[in-house]
């Protein structure tokens, strides 16, 4: 390190920082080199801020890449002094240096009120993406008061140390990105990726969707026609229960599902002969009112069940990726099956694509005889 020309607060500075690294979980090798950063750093920067900090960052970016410790070592730096930030690369055991909040009561309700409203009347959401959303922005407004972009990356940051499911955060990122449009007060934060994957193993085969089908013909019609609507349109359980006699009857139908989109459904001669001489909705209880999507999967597992199908096979969505499997066996065409299926880009149906492990098994001992 260099002669030290330090003035006396910015020596205070590095003095105090020095002594925090004693007890701090970076190794002994490593210390020389925090130390050093932080001089460098000191010695140099317009002020001892944010502001101080991203102005000689942006001057000091390419040696920033072949010594990436340095901006660990400001950061730690900045935390230390309750400016806020933390480190980019952490390492084990180490603290994390984010602000903390404390949760309180919720005193925003009537902002968390008149925002569900909108985007019932608005946006139309489902009920279900409603409780999403009520859920998200209460829990929110149990940390701030005050919504703003700094205080959305605070709470997403605390999500994140707390080890929330990438899929939950990013949950987290859309409601409040939706409430800021709400509040006119617009934030960008950063989405966790997500792999997107899929488990072919729990997609029924052929065979189980036809040993299925056969037992309800038997015992159970009504869910025989219901199973042959999910397998046979590649519908969402929220879709199904919309379903008509009549729509059936006419061969085809456009309907609101997810994210408020409409997707067109086609029916089979098959299916279409099945609601001849019938009206009202397809999924009706016993008692006349409409069946709900958990009373559907209930009784898939029922059904699975009396058939010896694995409980993991049956549910209303497994059915979806049955017909998309199906679909793709038969044509090969992706870009059909996207625009069938209603994904918004292709990527997503190539997940269809996969094999299963004994389908790859299979495949490997019919074409591998070297």
């Amino acid at each position: 390190m260099k002669k030290n020309c330090l003035d006396p607060e910015r020596q205070q500075m590095l003095t105090e920082y020095i002594q925090s690294l004693t007890t701090s979980s970076v190794n002994y090798d490593n210390r020389g080199k925090y130390i050093d950063a932080v001089y460098r750093f000191l010695d140099s920067a317009e002020e001892v801020s944010r502001r101080g900090w991203k102005r000689w960052k942006k001057a000091h970016a390419e040696e920033l890449i072949y010594m990436p410790w340095v901006q660990d070592a400001v950061c730690n730096l900045l935390a230390s002094r309750g400016i806020g930030y933390k480190p980019k690369r952490e390492q084990p055991g180490k603290a994390r240096y984010i602000d903390k909040i404390e949760k309180r009561d919720v005193r925003q309700t009537e902002t968390i009120n008149s925002f569900l409203l909108w985007l019932e009347n608005e946006r139309e959401y489902s009920p279900n993406t409603l409780r999403i959303y009520s859920y998200s922005v209460r829990d929110f407004f149990s940390y701030f008061d005050e919504f703003n972009q700094d205080n959305a990356r605070r709470y997403i940051a605390a999500l994140e140390e707390k080890g929330n499911n990438p899929k939950t955060i990013r949950l987290r990122i859309t409601s409040l990105e939706k409430l800021g449009d709400y509040l006119k007060k617009p934030v960008k934060l950063k989405r966790p990726k997500i792999q997107k994957t899929l488990s072919v193993e729990n997609i029924p085969t052929e065979a189980e969707y036809n040993k299925l089908l056969a037992y309800c013909d038997e015992h159970a019609p009504k869910w025989a026609y219901i199973i042959r609507l999910l397998g046979t349109t590649g519908c969402r359980v929220s879709e199904l229960i919309q379903f008509t006699y009549e729509q059936i009857q006419a061969g085809s139908c456009d309907l609101k599902g997810k994210g408020s989109k409409y997707r067109r459904f086609f029916f089979t001669k098959q299916v279409q002969d099945g609601a001849k001489g019938k009206s009202g909705y397809v999924c009706m209880n016993r008692y006349g009112s409409q069946i709900s999507t958990r009373g559907i999967a209930q009784e898939l597992k029922n059904l699975g069940t009396k058939c010896g199908i694995a409980k993991e096979k049956m549910h209303p969505h497994a059915f979806r990726h049955f017909f998309a499997k199906m679909y793709l066996k038969k044509t090969k065409d992706v870009v059909s099956l996207a625009d069938i299926l209603g994904h918004g880009s292709v990527d997503i149906t190539r997940i269809y694509l996969q094999k299963s492990y004994d389908e790859q098994k299979r495949e490997v001992n019919r074409v591998v005889n070297w």
